[in-house]
């Protein structure tokens, strides 16, 4: 065991900062791909399937549909090809390193595709299925918290744990399917390094282990804890530091909202940067174990790496999957351009905020001045009243007359453009924002793009306003569909809004709500007074397949009360104070509360 785990060692450190620099690239650029494809795809076979939001009600005939049978396995047979590729790379720089060979993260990468590809030119499919429940088993706990907070997912794996038999039969099933992954741990070193067919593979990686199962075992199991532990405690110390930034240099009224949401962050870099730990350890142990003890001729001959590879066919095979790959990041990069960076999936996230009419308590409302409020105090949305001059400008305005925000006893529609400009609308809220103008829709969508989602709210003003299909031309132009929802009392108008873009998500806002919530495929969600708000009228509206935004959410109390009903936004005019609701964590509370009365 211990000169193993010194073999190990070794291993590691021949290639180390070139196998990590591969990881941080590779993950890098395919786990937000991949994220941002399978949204895409449980978007559209969402919207296929007639639903906006997955609940318990529809979730089997969701399920059941062809084209989810489709995409899921579309989506399952390209990670399939990822997760191979990933394991021909470390396989690769591994070999590199039993055979004392420095590796730069190009040979590891092309070393990769070309192993890869001989393996689906053998058409042996077998290999990709057993790889993947190992990957699963060695990052089984960044797996299980990541899924935690994919709503879909998290909402499966809640209704089948809450059934004891369920549960009892997934932990037997995880067990049975332990075994035979154990056992096949080699299957990948024999197939991509040694060039053997699967079926002999399969026996050679058997007869390595045989009389060395708890060797092996515990020696795989050092490894991925010790770089599990590294992992918890760099996201530790990282909460640490940064409850001791924010308690010196934060506003106290920020304080929490901004840990929480740092403390967010620096969770999701640690379970990236600890997946890869995990995956290069387990590795790096399979190897020393591999190549110490099983492959006798691994430096000899073609079992030394060398590539690029030779040979036209080879070179063709890599030279096309290279290609493929770049076109498909520099696809990816193009549209999270075009889109923006902003996440804006509210169905792969817990309860969501909004700020009304920006950030309303903060700076007057409907002006840039609220808007950017809003993103400095964390909003998830920001939602706006949109009107139409009588120049045909969209622009921001909540009331029927300017008389409350700019004294003057006139209606939008009644201005031009340039009339509007000469109104100050900050006056009444504060000296301090004296001058503010009336923004247009055009430049809150140019300010806020790849910065925060809009919750846009059409006022109505009659049938043949020109202003929904005005709204919609401006969200299109900009390529911000996946960042914004249109919202309004008008039925009519969220009908116009889907027959001129049924991708963008719509809300009907009610006062009040009695009866069914049937609304055909123009509303995708409901937004609702949250007084009216109840947990059944909650369950109903999900199991029509629509979310509940409620509006406006201001005490401490009713936001506690709407999250633990579910309810999938809140509206509030103090959007630090909701995050601090919906995010609380009790230790990084008291954390930060211990901090703040030492350090002043």
């Amino acid at each position: 065991m211990k000169a193993l785990t010194k073999e190990t060692w070794r291993m590691i450190r021949q290639n180390l900062g070139n196998v990590l620099l591969f990881e941080l690239l590779y993950r890098g650029i395919v786990l937000p791909g991949y994220l941002r494809l399978a949204n895409r795809g449980l978007r559209w076979t969402l919207s296929m399937a007639g639903y906006s939001y997955l609940t318990a009600s529809n979730l089997a005939d969701f399920l059941g549909r062809p084209w989810t049978l489709a995409a899921m396995l579309a989506l399952g047979l390209i990670g399939l090809l990822l997760v191979e590729l990933e394991a021909a790379a470390l396989i690769t720089a591994f070999q590199g390193s039993a055979c004392q060979q420095k590796l730069t993260p190009f040979h590891i990468f092309w070393g990769g595709i070309h192993k890869s590809a001989e393996e689906i030119v053998k058409r042996d499919w077998r290999l990709g299925l057993l790889l993947l429940p190992h990957f699963f088993w060695v990052n089984l706990l960044p797996v299980i918290r990541c899924l935690s907070h994919i709503r879909p997912v998290n909402f499966v794996l809640q209704e089948m744990m809450g059934n004891g038999y369920v549960t009892v039969l997934v932990a037997a099933c995880m067990l049975l399917c332990a075994k035979p992954s154990f056992l096949a741990v080699f299957v990948g070193f024999e197939c991509m390094a040694d060039q053997e067919n699967f079926a002999d593979a399969w026996k050679k990686s058997r007869q390595l282990l045989a009389g060395k199962y708890w060797q092996v075992a515990m020696l795989l199991l050092v490894c991925n804890l010790f770089s599990a532990l590294a992992a918890v405690a760099a996201y530790l110390l990282g909460v640490f530091a940064a409850a001791i930034f924010v308690a010196l240099f934060a506003e106290r009224n920020l304080a929490m909202a901004v840990l929480l949401s740092v403390a967010e962050r620096i969770e999701q870099t640690a379970l990236f940067a600890g997946g890869i730990l995990l995956i290069v350890a387990d590795f790096a142990a399979c190897a020393s174990v591999y190549y110490r003890q099983g492959c006798r001729r691994c430096c000899r001959g073609r079992q030394r790496v060398s590539y690029p590879p030779r040979g036209s066919a080879a070179r063709g095979r890599a030279a096309a999957a290279v290609a493929v790959l770049t076109a498909a990041g520099l696809l990816y990069i193009l549209d999270m351009v075009y889109h923006g960076f902003a996440h804006t999936d509210d169905i792969f996230s817990g309860t969501q905020i909004t700020a009304h009419r920006g950030s309303s308590r903060s700076a007057p409302e409907n002006t840039m001045a609220a808007v950017a409020a809003a993103v400095a105090e964390m909003a998830d949305y920001v939602e706006l009243d949109v009107q139409l001059t009588q120049d045909e400008v969209v622009v921001l305005g909540h009331d029927a007359t300017l008389k409350r925000v700019a004294g003057v006893n006139r209606v939008i529609s009644s201005m031009d453009w340039e009339e509007l400009q000469e109104l100050d609308v900050g006056s009444w809220f504060s000296p301090e924002f004296a001058g503010e103008r009336i923004p247009s829709l055009e430049e809150v969508l140019d300010f806020c793009k790849g910065k925060v989602n809009l919750n846009i709210e059409i006022k109505n003003v009659g049938q043949d306003s020109l202003l929904p299909e005005k709204v919609v031309r401006l969200v299109l132009e900009r390529g911000m569909e996946e960042q914004c929802v249109v919202t309004s009392t008008s039925l009519g108008y969220l009908e116009q809004v889907k027959l001129l873009a049924p991708q963008l998500r719509t809300g009907y806002i009610l006062s009040a709500a009695y009866g069914e919530f049937d609304f055909g495929e123009k509303v995708d969600f409901i937004s609702i007074r949250a007084s009216f708000v109840n947990r059944r009228m909650v369950e109903r509206v999900h199991s029509r397949g629509m979310a509940v935004h409620a509006w406006t959410v201001n005490s401490k109390s009713e936001m506690e009360r709407l999250r633990l009903m579910e309810v999938d936004n809140l509206i509030t005019d103090y959007p630090v104070l909701a995050r601090e609701i919906v995010c609380r964590e009790e230790a990084t509370e008291t954390l930060l509360e211990y901090l703040q009365m030492v350090l002043r």
